[in-house]
């Protein structure tokens, strides 16, 4: 009998909950090492190069569960992944000399294969977002904490996630909606005694400010996302990150035309 790829997804997974469930040996173990998972992948057929590469996301560990309004106002959290050919210092090194020189963040926590970045709130800090206003990753500079986990594929690959907190931001789309529907159903309350014309025209002011609101933040999150992926992209090429003197060289040269 020859099974195809499906019937092999489906006999593993199978398999492993059998195992879980009812060990061969009374107290065995039913964890695996990733050399033996690795063999038995090879075993069953399946790219060794995908596996080695899903064994480097689990140890990424697990995305954010959905949220109530995260489809219509985006996730709390904004994340991307990318394989990158260098190894894990170079690329936190590299992320972290692009987040502390160009997006005014300040690093709070790392390990060696993970990292943690927290707005400035100093005056340094601000004179570097100021002088960065209009020059592009508008999302980035909204952010209060930026975390990124490194997880090794092979010899020469590393995959590298990003994940950004937008909580307060979301909490302000959120907020600001409230406020304008709160409006517009106090207008319908008010108008309720007067005039049902009034009634009619004051009642769609709630359903506007929700929408609005939900775009927003859909907009945000998506803005947010992009700017991620660039961030990964000048992490990925090693582009020297732009400064603070660089800015105010810019500005002095912009002030002389």
């Amino acid at each position: 009998m020859e099974l195809d790829r499906d019937a092999v997804d489906r006999v593993l997974r199978r398999a492993s909950d059998m195992t879980a469930d009812h060990p061969a040996v009374p107290g065995a173990s039913t964890r695996m090492s990733e050399a033996v998972l690795l063999e038995a992948a090879a075993e069953a057929g399946l790219d060794p190069d995908a596996v080695r590469t899903s064994l480097a996301i689990e140890r990424l560990g697990p995305t954010d569960p959905a949220r109530r309004f995260d489809r219509t106002l985006g996730p709390r959290r904004a994340a991307v992944e990318r394989i990158i050919g260098l190894d894990v210092d170079t690329l936190l090194g590299r992320l972290d000399d692009l987040l502390q020189r160009q997006h005014g963040l300040r690093r709070s926590r790392s390990g060696g294969d993970w990292g943690e970045w927290r707005k400035r709130t100093d005056a340094l800090g601000t004179v570097q977002r100021i002088a960065r206003a209009g020059t592009g990753n508008v999302q980035l500079r909204r952010l209060q904490r930026i975390e990124a986990r490194a997880s090794v594929i092979d010899g020469g690959r590393t995959i590298l996630r990003l994940i950004a907190d937008r909580t307060p931001q979301r909490n302000e789309a959120i907020a600001g909606g409230s406020v304008v529907g709160g409006l517009g159903v106090a207008v319908v309350a008010s108008a309720a005694v007067l005039t049902t014309p009034i009634v009619l025209a004051a009642t769609p002011v709630a359903v506007v400010a929700g929408a609005a609101t939900a775009r927003t933040g859909r907009r945000r999150h998506a803005d947010l996302v992009a700017d991620l992926e660039g961030l990964l992209d000048t992490v990925e090429r090693g582009v020297r990150p732009i400064t603070l003197t660089d800015d105010v060289r810019r500005v002095l040269r912009q002030l002389r035309r």
